[in-house]
């Protein structure tokens, strides 16, 4: 299109493409001026809904005629092209400018200011442009900016055109609101304004994330780095304005543009040395109108002369310290209720040497496990709290997320000798210090602070604490620092799950237990371990769950009260094919601990493959309730649900975990089990492939069953060909086949591997739901020889 002529307007190159159009600068012949074409693009000049859409975005522009906003020329239309005249802006986009904060702060406050009169500009004409933007905001050789594409905006009483099936804006710069789906309004450009203003002043976005899902997720959920973070010469009250047009809520924000930019000016102007003392402040109108809005009688201030301004302002601080004392003594006694839930977050290594994170990771969980043993504190779980690691923590944010009325924080620090751990613990109600502290410690001390914090948490909580709680809660681990060293190691390898990792983990706590044999927590590490191999990875090894019962075993007899133990036995046994020795070790688990959500979520899949769905949904909702942010949890609160039939709120929770983690394999690995339920196989297929990278050969029973079910054997049989295979290295691969061989409808097959299943007494639990259902779903229920392998097995 370069060098052609429409019209009057001779293109002279392209400057740009978004969503909504293709922008060249061109010479206008006619008047002899340079301006800008936008070009609806052809892919979709065809749909009568997105010329209708960009009609409404010329219109939308040209009613406003302000210095700040690209001005309309004009809407051209000659043959299939379609195109808006406006405005050359000689300049760069805030996003080519790479919005770099080392501009001055006077400069990015005096862009900023003019944003904002663009923006009040557009909303007194009714006009919310809904997708404000580093992109869509100029700024000319001049210093002038110009703020562009209207092709988002909503018109008061215009015809919805935008989309109603998806969100409106781009990502990063959208309201909490507009993600969520609800509308629109001033506000939702105060909160886009507010990430624009952020990024020129710090260089980044205020909410980050590695893919789409992490980044609503942020924007929803957790706070901003604070601005000091990357700016030095930021004040407090440019963060307070810039932490209120980004409130969460758009109630909590500021209502209009005017207000933000008073607050704006002020800053500027205090950056630029204007105000100097309190009578100029006193005077200035801006001023004025904020003091207005918050009732302060600004006309009472007096002048003063400099040599006493000192002494009347430490004067002054007294009688308000006083005064502020005896209102809050008068009005809002000290809380006297005891805290009953608690989040843990994970504490920071500021050692400097990142070898030591495992000393971190380990202290806060050793705490998370110790403070779960009271009858009468809520403890959030490990998994939900560790997705805070490396985050700035908000306490009220934390308290609103978790469901919890208090955060314990923590940051190690090394020293010569040793190494030293501050703790707070602060109200999340209200972010008020409970209690706050300073341990110094030698490395051979780690394991007596697991034990001192939470002593000293439960009386600043002022918990009535009975004696076997006590006891619960300090029941010794072991003696030797070293072994305790090398437990840690393990246990921050087996958070990683990776086969290495796993081996890594297998090591660590195989020479804690050589150094101290008594260990009874390495030992149930070792248990832990060797469950969740089959579960991860494939092959699973043949003896995984004979040492995971072993070592539980071996810890329970040193520690006859350790709930984790009991759990990892129940969870061996059952699927070992003992579901009446896995029941009774779940529920002598939860007895010593009710708060450990893992026994819960495991005693869900034990209830959901003997049939008692009421049962097991109820226990995956007290999982979900200690552990809200546990992917696994979440997901298998959707297999609770598919195994009860219920496969349609089961896609449902599925789709739930998927769009906070959209690589979380499980999740698709269960969503594609679900849609075969509901016999939609192509869409099952497509998530098993999308699971396949992650998961491996445990996707290809799913894969070949699907095809089977559609009709297509030929690609069943390639797959079945690799599984068959697998069978002839040794690996135990009976579920495989036995599901394949019933979708394929070879049921003399399908008989004898699920014989086999039985007889060899090892299942990857992952497959017993599966054992149960795939009979039903291929009208092979009915052979009495199927009938009898499910009953001995004990899934109903």
């Amino acid at each position: 299109m370069i060098g052609q002529t429409i019209y009057h307007y001779k293109i002279l190159e392209k400057l740009g493409e978004g969503g909504m159009g293709v922008v060249y600068k061109a010479q206008d012949t006619k008047l002899d001026r340079t301006v800008a074409l936008k070009f609806l693009p052809p892919r979709v000049a065809n749909s009568e809904q997105n010329r209708a859409r960009f009609l409404q975005e010329a219109k939308a522009a040209a009613s406003l005629n302000h210095q700040n906003i690209c001005t309309i020329h004009g809407v051209e239309e000659k043959g299939d092209e379609f195109f808006i005249v406006m405005e050359y802006v000689d300049g760069a986009t805030l996003r080519d400018r790479n919005t770099t904060p080392s501009q001055p702060l006077e400069t990015i406050l005096s862009h900023g200011i003019q944003i904002g009169e663009a923006l009040h500009e557009a909303h007194s004409k009714g006009i919310v442009h809904r997708d404000i933007k580093a992109e869509n905001i100029m700024v000319s050789a001049k210093g002038q900016v110009k703020v562009m594409d209207f092709g988002l905006a909503k018109i008061k009483g215009a015809l919805k055109l935008t989309r109603t099936s998806g969100t409106v804006g781009t990502i990063g710069y959208m309201a909490p609101e507009q993600i969520q789906g609800s509308e629109a309004d001033v506000r939702s450009d105060i909160f886009s304004f507010g990430v624009v203003l952020y990024e020129m002043l710090t260089g980044r976005l205020p909410f980050r994330g590695e893919h789409e899902a992490a980044m609503m997720y942020s924007i929803i959920n957790e706070p901003p780095v604070p601005l000091e973070t990357y700016r030095s010469d930021s004040s407090a009250e440019l963060a307070l304005i810039l932490g209120k047009a980004l409130e969460k809520h758009p109630e909590d924000r500021y209502q209009n543009v005017s207000d933000l930019m008073v607050d704006l000016r002020r800053v500027k102007k205090k950056s630029s040395g204007v105000l100097s003392s309190q009578v100029g402040l006193a005077k200035d109108p801006e001023f004025q109108k904020t003091a207005q809005s918050l009732d302060i009688k600004t006309t009472s201030i007096p002048r003063l002369k400099r040599r006493n301004l000192t002494a009347f302002s430490l004067a002054a601080a007294v009688m308000i310290v006083a005064v502020s004392s005896a209102i809050y003594l008068l009005f809002f006694p000290q809380r006297s209720e005891t805290i009953t839930s608690l989040a843990v977050m994970p504490f920071e290594n500021a050692t400097g040497d990142q070898n030591l994170e495992y000393l971190t990771d380990g202290i806060t969980e050793g705490i998370i496990n110790n403070l779960s043993r009271l009858s009468n504190l809520r403890v959030m779980s490990r998994t939900s709290v560790f997705r805070y690691k490396g985050k700035e923590i908000d306490p009220r944010e934390v308290g609103t997320t978790l469901g919890v009325q208090a955060v314990l924080t923590g940051r190690m620090t090394q020293r010569p000798n040793g190494f030293s751990v501050s703790l707070e613990l602060v109200d999340s109600r209200d972010s008020r210090q409970i209690w706050g502290e300073l341990y110094t410690r030698s490395l051979s001390d780690i394991s007596t602070l697991e034990r001192e914090v939470p002593q000293e948490i439960s009386s600043r909580l002022q918990l009535k604490l009975s004696g076997e709680d006590q006891a619960n809660s300090t029941t010794a681990s072991t003696a030797d620092a070293e072994a305790y060293q090398l437990y840690l190691k393990g246990r921050f390898n087996w958070q990683k799950r990776t086969p290495d990792a796993l081996n890594r983990s297998i090591d660590f706590y195989t020479q804690a237990i050589e150094r101290d044999p008594s260990f009874a927590q390495a030992y149930t590490g070792l248990a832990e371990t060797y469950a969740v191999i089959p579960v991860y990875f494939f092959p699973p090894p043949r003896e995984a769950f004979e040492r995971a019962k072993y070592y539980a075993l071996k810890a329970l007899e040193l520690d006859p009260k350790r709930a984790e133990a009991f759990a990892v036995l129940g969870y061996a046994k059952w699927s070992s094919f003992d579901f009446d020795g896995g029941e009774r070790d779940f529920k002598r688990a939860i007895e010593l601990n009710p708060r450990y959500a893992t026994t819960h979520q495991w005693y869900q899949m034990l209830l959901s493959t003997s049939g008692r769905h009421h049962e097991a949904i109820a226990q995956i909702q007290r999982a979900q309730e200690l552990d809200p942010l546990s992917l696994v949890i979440q997901t298998n609160a959707g297999v609770a649900l598919a195994q009860a039939g219920r496969y349609e709120e089961a896609i449902v929770q599925y789709h739930k975990v998927l769009a906070t983690e959209p690589n979380f394999p499980l999740a698709r690995l269960a969503l594609g089990r679900a849609f075969i339920g509901i016999g939609k196989l192509a869409e099952a297929i497509s998530e098993f492939e999308k699971a396949q990278t992650a998961l491996g050969g445990n996707v290809f029973p799913y894969l070949a069953s699907s095809y089977a079910l559609m009709g297509k054997h030929d690609q069943a049989q390639k797959i079945l060909v690799q599984i068959e295979a697998q069978a002839q290295k040794g690996e135990k691969v009976e579920a495989y086949l036995a599901l394949v061989y019933m979708a394929m409808g070879q049921k003399e097959k399908a008989v004898e591997w699920l014989e086999r299943l039985y007889e060899s007494r090892y299942i990857n639990i992952v497959y017993l739901g599966d054992v149960r259902d795939f009979p039903k779903m291929t009208g092979m229920d009915s052979d009495p020889r199927i009938q009898s392998v499910l009953k001995m097995i004990g899934v109903k």
